[in-house]
């Protein structure tokens, strides 16, 4: 049975072959019949053309005549040139008539009599003989041609490798055959088409895309026998199977190089995705990763002979996307880092076959190391970009672990992480352009720790630590990868020469793993043997920067020496007292970047500084949200108003008549935004008893927010003047913060209104919490007015006039009624009289002022304001006065009317003339 099988099996083979053949010929007809179209339409464009110039000889030959025959000659010398003109004209007529068969040959006779008998300038163009003028037509991309010539070859080739995959499948799932047949058959099969896709080639004398697309089919085949021995039945040891895997991956770019890049692609797309259609019930993803190398290794190395972009993107695209896939797979934890790492060193030993990554000249593909990938004001290489895709990679698997056991053992980890480190480090000794990668891959790999461990709850983020049964593993695995590091940079430091990247990793490495360490471990908090053991690291540091500086003033070691003291220093004092020091830590150091920045004239240095007064400006703002601090001691004034003194004093130390001019006016607005935060925090300070971050949001806090918010919206307006980068997002900044204490305001006068809410206040006349939250306003609109944007002026002028008449209102309300503001209560006579005269002496000026200067607002302001004063005191004020007191009432109104009467006529009088 299973011979007949086998037969039907051949003769179906031979049927699909015979097929291949067939359309390999119908395309092959299909070639030169568009071949005969094209050269008959090239034919007959040639015969017009040949028509239009003999109508255009026919033209300027009658025109020649003409002119001669009408000139002042002898009568015989026209008829020899009349002669002689028709005799040409005859000519090439019957020269033209006869030449309807031989149209090239004879256009070129046509056109020699024309140029002895046609004058260089005719008088008149011959009009009626112009061609006309043939519409541009675009080029289409090369992409999309190549796309439109060679889909149906293309298709027609993974057709034929998916026939491969799904006969190698049908047979598994229906049984028809047994394993080995089963698999023979495809690697038979595979090496067929192979065979006959080289014999095409070598019969048509050249590459045809037509061949490469046949030997894709069969090289994807093949890859399907394989991978199903292997997973399916285990007929092929993974050792054999992995070997066979390469041969054919090898064999594959090999033959690329006379069929063409058609079977590069066509490879590279199949072996990527024939795992997925084979194996996919395995879950074997190792072996899958394993696999995946092999297939990108062997499409590395033909980058060597035959380099095109999109060869290496599919290169990154299919190990990438394959790495993305084992996320998902358990077992391949313990292998991921191990790949990427493969795969890292695959890129640069590879294509350019240096093994040590040792950059020699002779060898390299310059094409891989060219900056020619713009990204924004910066310009990078093909390794570069795919090199830093695979960090940012090894980042998230690190992160996607978690708190695994195996995890943070100590050995077992180092061996998975540090593979990836020494590729970077290795690399980064010849090739200057990765420098930036190891510190790259260091800041992503603490980054995916410290996300582990961050945990949000109700009152903001807070770090995690350890299980105390896996803290000393983790230690041990921290002080590995601080040696790794630094060893490493160490070492390229001794034989390779000073540059700031491997000064800079040697000596912070170790300091930054101290402070992952003080994350993760729960005893290092407040621990006196771990605080000496980082100051031990400052004392060590600032003694060698001391001697370094006085052998040579300008040493760079010593500048990176001096900042790993600073970063030690901090790091202790972090570690020994409590957290709300870390701001001030970091703002101490600003005094010494500043001197360094002063004295070395390095431009990282302002960068780094920057950062800096960043970090602070960042923490000390958004503390509410970040942290939980104490309230026994008084910790808002020392880290507030210490930040603010060193970012002062920082400035103080560049000088204004140099290029560092800017960085100094840079930091005086920094210390001013940081002295508006001091002054809001030590003001919740004091009215919260010492609670700064309470939850609750009364009328004291909506005041100190309105005011806050506008100083800040001040601030960062002025701060935007300073700035040439960033005055955009200064700008933005300065209007959100002024829309936000607008906001707070009306919070102040609606729900927080003392009128409505009830609160109560201090019963001390003025100086309470009314004058911050409805007198401060009047003053930081006026400031907007004059020191914001012109085009707000106006604006800004109406509010500070409401905001006046609010004030004084809610002022005359404390007065009379103490510390109960609430409408609720019984309002007195005298508290009645007291709104008109006061709002009376309000109007007054502002209808005589606003008349002097022809300010029409403001004169139809207080006139409105006094209509009203008129009418509430004949309709309320004057309803409960009767005898003397109306008379006197009546008789005051009376004469302070008659008195603004006079001098808004005066007033008027001196504006006309």
């Amino acid at each position: 049975m299973e011979t007949i099988v086998l037969v039907i099996v051949l003769l179906s083979l031979a049927i699909v072959i015979g097929g291949i053949l067939g359309w390999v010929a119908f395309f092959k007809v299909n070639a030169l019949s568009e071949a005969y179209q094209q050269l008959s339409a090239d034919f007959n464009k040639l015969k017009q053309q040949v028509t239009e110039q003999t109508a255009s000889l026919q033209s300027s030959d009658s025109l020649s005549s003409s002119n001669i025959a009408t000139s002042n000659i002898s009568t015989r010398n026209q008829s020899s040139s009349n002669l002689s003109t028709s005799n040409l004209s005859t000519s090439n007529k019957t020269q033209l008539s006869s030449s309807q068969l031989n149209a090239p040959h004879l256009a070129k006779a046509a056109l020699e009599p024309q140029q002895q008998a046609v004058p260089a300038k005719p008088l008149v163009a011959p009009s009626s003989t112009a061609r006309p003028k043939q519409p541009v037509v675009k080029a289409k991309p090369k992409w999309l041609v190549s796309i439109i010539d060679n889909w149906m070859i293309w298709l027609g080739g993974i057709s034929v490798g998916l026939a491969g995959i799904f006969m190698v499948k049908h047979s598994i799932n229906m049984g028809l055959l047994g394993p080995k047949t089963q698999i023979s058959l495809a690697i038979i099969s595979g090496v067929l088409l192979h065979i006959i896709a080289n014999g095409l080639r070598r019969r048509n004398g050249k590459s045809d895309p037509v061949f490469a697309s046949l030997a894709g089919g069969a090289s994807i085949t093949l890859y399907a026998a394989l991978l199903a021995g292997l997973h399916m039945y285990q007929l092929i040891t993974p050792g054999w199977a992995f070997a066979l895997l390469a041969l054919v991956s090898l064999a594959t770019m090999a033959l690329s190089l006379v069929h063409g890049p058609l079977l590069a692609i066509l490879g590279l797309i199949a072996a990527y995705v024939v795992p997925l259609f084979v194996s996919s019930s395995s879950g074997n993803i190792v072996s899958a990763l394993i696999y995946v190398l092999i297939i990108s290794g062997s499409a590395l190395i033909l980058l060597r002979f035959v380099f095109r972009p999109w060869l290496w993107w599919s290169i990154i695209i299919g190990t990438m996307g394959w790495w993305l896939i084992s996320i998902l797979a358990y077992d391949a934890d313990s292998f991921r880092a191990i790949y990427l790492a493969l795969f890292a060193w695959a890129l640069l030993a590879l294509p350019h076959f240096d093994w040590l990554l040792q950059a020699k000249s002779k060898n390299l593909l310059k094409a891989l190391d060219a900056k020619n990938i713009q990204i924004h004001q910066y310009s990078f290489s093909l390794n570069q970009i795919a090199l830093s895709v695979v960090i940012l990679g090894w980042a998230v698997s690190l992160f996607v672990l978690g708190y695994k056991p195996w995890h943070v053992e100590s050995m077992t980890s180092f061996i998975t992480w540090a593979p990836l480190v020494a590729v970077l480090m290795l690399a980064s000794t010849k090739r200057q352009s990765f420098w930036a990668l190891p510190w790259l891959s260091l800041i992503l790999h603490i980054a995916a720790w410290i996300a582990m461990v961050l945990k949000s709850n109700l009152t903001g983020y807070q770090f995690q630590p350890l299980a105390a049964d896996l803290q000393q593993s983790f230690l041990y695995y921290a002080s590995l990868m601080s040696l790794l590091f630094s060893a490493l940079s160490a070492w390229q430091w001794r034989f390779y020469g000073f540059s700031h990247p491997r000064v800079s990793l040697t000596l912070l490495t170790p300091l930054i793993w101290l402070a992952l360490a003080y994350v993760y471990i729960d005893g290092l908090s407040q621990s006196l043997h771990w605080s000496f053991f980082a100051l031990s690291f400052a004392f060590i540091y600032a003694a060698v920067a001391a001697w370094r500086l006085h052998k040579n003033p300008k040493d760079n070691i010593a500048l990176w020496l001096t900042l790993a003291t600073h970063f030690a220093y901090s790091l202790a004092a972090v570690i020994y007292l409590r957290e709300a020091l870390l701001s001030l830590v970091i703002a101490a150091q600003l005094l010494s970047l500043a001197y360094l920045i002063r004295r070395y004239q390095l431009a990282w240095l302002e960068i780094l500084l920057k950062a800096m007064v960043a970090i602070v400006v960042l923490r000390l703002t958004f503390n509410p949200w970040l942290a939980d601090y104490p309230t026994d001691v008084h910790w808002s004034l020392y880290t507030y108003g210490g930040a603010t003194l060193f970012a002062f004093l920082a400035s103080r130390q560049l000088s204004a008549n140099n290029e560092k001019a800017q960085l100094k006016v840079w930091l005086e607005a920094a210390s001013l935004h940081l002295l508006v935060l001091t002054i809001g925090t030590e003001l919740r300070y004091w009215l919260y008893q010492g609670d700064i971050f309470s939850s609750q949001y009364h009328l004291v806090e909506s005041a100190i927010n309105s005011s806050l918010w506008a100083a800040l919206g001040l601030t960062y307006y002025y701060r935007a003047s300073l700035s040439k980068s960033l005055k955009g997002f200064y700008l933005l900044s300065a209007k959100l913060l002024l829309g936000l204490a607008a906001a707070s305001y009306f919070i102040s006068l609606s729900y927080n209104n003392p009128w409505f809410s009830g609160e109560l206040v201090s019963s001390t006349a003025l100086f309470n919490i009314l004058l911050l939250a409805y007198g401060a306003p009047i003053i930081w609109a006026l400031l907007v007015a004059y020191y914001y944007d012109p085009r707000y002026k106006k604006l800004a002028l109406q509010l500070a006039g409401l905001a006046s008449f609010i004030f004084i209102t809610i002022e005359i309300r404390q007065l009379w009624q103490g510390s109960d503001l609430s409408l609720n209560n019984a309002t007195s006579d005298g508290e009645v009289y007291t709104y008109s005269v006061i709002w009376m002496l309000m109007s007054i000026p502002a209808v005589l002022f606003g008349a002097r200067k022809k300010i029409q607002q403001l004169y139809k302001v207080g006139l409105v304001l006094l209509l009203v004063v008129i009418g509430k005191i004949f309709l309320i004020d004057m309803a409960g006065l009767d005898g003397l007191w109306r008379v006197a009432s009546f008789m005051g109104l009376g004469l302070t009317l008659l008195a603004l009467a006079w001098f808004y006529k005066r007033i008027k009088a001196e504006t006309e003339a």
